[in-house]
């Protein structure tokens, strides 16, 4: 089993949302497995609430759309697990190793095509204001970028690479990040700096991905580029 230890402070995090997502070749057999599939992964969610699409099976923690925290989707040519919900890195990525052990069950011979794994979350600053934190936060860029006259109101900075992206910037209380990504009773709408990593990986002739180690690999990645924003980032 592999380690992954807690790559954050936990009293650092406001909210959290981690995504692992695997796109795979059609599997014509898909439709006819639907109830095997739903056998296989509905332990992974207890007395979840269940759902049958025509292309998808799906699974989740709550049937009100604000209530939910936990959720999966397998799909013809796709498997998601997201979860707001994180009681720690190990027992996520341990369900995780599970679903995909559960999904290969089903189907020996899929072929996964992409694997990615999105981060979302908010963190605490040590301003409260979140008009303090947007100035700490324009202090990192040249003052060219900035126009006089013009009251800056809000900041975001958003990185494209050749295996992902990142957006960081500061978040206010009810802000409309908050509003799109943890969309549900109790979050909380602290103001800090908010944070959406994805990072994947493709397959291509030299590097085949039916693997657990590789969905590891994009794992500790997300969990990499986490650490280091809100290191850098939180004293804002």
């Amino acid at each position: 089993m592999a380690s992954f230890q807690e790559n954050i402070d936990k009293s650092s995090v406001l909210n959290r949302k981690m995504i692992v997502e695997l796109r795979f070749k059609p599997i014509p057999t898909f439709l006819d497995k639907k109830g095997k599939i739903l056998s296989e992964m509905e332990g992974f969610i207890p007395n979840g609430f269940w759902s049958f699409g025509e292309l998808a099976v799906k699974i989740s923690d709550n049937n009100v759309e604000n209530l939910v925290r936990t959720s999966l989707a397998v799909e013809i040519n796709r498997f998601a697990y997201v979860s707001t919900k994180i009681d720690s890195i190990q027992k996520y990525v341990d369900d995780i190793d599970s679903m995909y052990k559960a999904l290969v069950q089903v189907f020996p011979n899929i072929e996964i095509a992409r694997i990615g794994c999105r981060i979302q979350g908010t963190y605490k600053t040590a301003s409260r204001k979140f008009d303090d934190v947007v100035e700490k936060f324009k202090n990192h860029f040249p003052n060219d970028l900035f126009f006089d006259g013009y009251q800056l109101k809000d900041l975001r900075l958003e990185i494209r690479h050749g295996q992902g992206m990142y957006i960081l910037g500061p978040v206010n209380a009810n802000d409309s990040f908050l509003e799109r990504n943890f969309n549900y009773e109790g979050r909380n709408n602290g103001v800090g700096i908010g944070l959406d990593t994805d990072n994947f990986l493709v397959e291509t002739s030299l590097n085949e991905l039916n693997s657990i180690e590789k969905i590891h690999d994009v794992v500790r990645a997300s969990l990499s580029v986490e650490k280091s924003l809100v290191d850098n980032f939180g004293a804002l």
